[in-house]
């Protein structure tokens, strides 16, 4: 009788373990799916890991052939964000190119980004100063 309960207990506790980390195994799927989505919202590709991000700072470089755009934050630490095709660029309320942002170092920015696993990828940049 007692070993019959043992082996009970034994593919109950078995059962509850495979339950329990498939239904863990769902959620994380899940978030991983809401995630990609919101990058993908926010103007990223979705492979990313999330959700878009501003900073304010000022430009410290620009590297038009890289397609590179350094920021320095507020606390002085550099963001490199990488500007593609998407990224809408003003100058002022004027629409303005990479190109135009390189002689613009020391100028006040605002800056909107979608961190991934390559790289931050601006979604806007607008000089203010």
């Amino acid at each position: 009788m007692l070993r019959r309960s043992s082996k009970i207990l034994m593919f109950v506790a078995a059962f509850a373990l495979v339950a329990g980390s498939s239904a863990f195994a769902q959620t994380k799927r899940h978030t991983r799916r809401m995630r990609a989505v919101a990058a993908k919202q926010a103007g990223g590709s979705g492979l990313g890991f999330g959700v878009s991000e501003s900073l304010s700072g000022t430009i410290q470089m620009v590297v038009a052939d890289q397609r590179l755009v350094v920021v320095s934050g507020p606390n002085g630490v550099p963001y490199d964000l990488v500007v593609t095709p998407k990224t809408v660029i003003m100058v002022g309320d004027k629409r303005a190119t990479l190109e135009s942002l390189t002689d613009m170092a020391g100028k006040a920015v605002s800056v909107g980004f979608v961190p991934q696993r390559d790289g931050n990828f601006a979604t806007s940049i607008e000089v203010t100063g």
